[in-house]
């Protein structure tokens, strides 16, 4: 699995996902928005918000398949399914 991770505005990413499985690559398109008051509400501003992006794609990606993942959503929206995620980004940004 590949992410590449892109500024379509201040606040929205886009994110592809590259899938390989038996000589077949598949790619998936996301829009993410993530404004600074998100950021610094999960981070501290102690990471990027690109670094934010990755870290929950790479989450999300353990957690579900990416056809289950919703083409366009918030950063937030994801502590609705997983309510475990704010912590465990506290966790990872305060891991210095």
């Amino acid at each position: 699995m590949k992410l590449t991770i892109f500024s379509r505005t201040k606040d929205v990413f886009g994110v592809i996902v590259n899938e390989s499985e038996k000589h077949k690559t598949r790619s998936s398109i996301f829009n993410v928005t993530l404004s600074d008051n998100q950021l610094y509400k999960l981070t501290d501003n102690k990471e990027d918000k690109g670094k934010l992006i990755e870290f929950a794609f790479e989450f999300l990606l353990k957690h579900k398949i990416s056809s289950e993942i919703p083409k366009a959503f918030e950063i937030d929206s994801i502590e609705q399914m997983f309510p475990e995620f704010p912590d465990l980004v506290k966790e990872w940004a305060n891991r210095k």
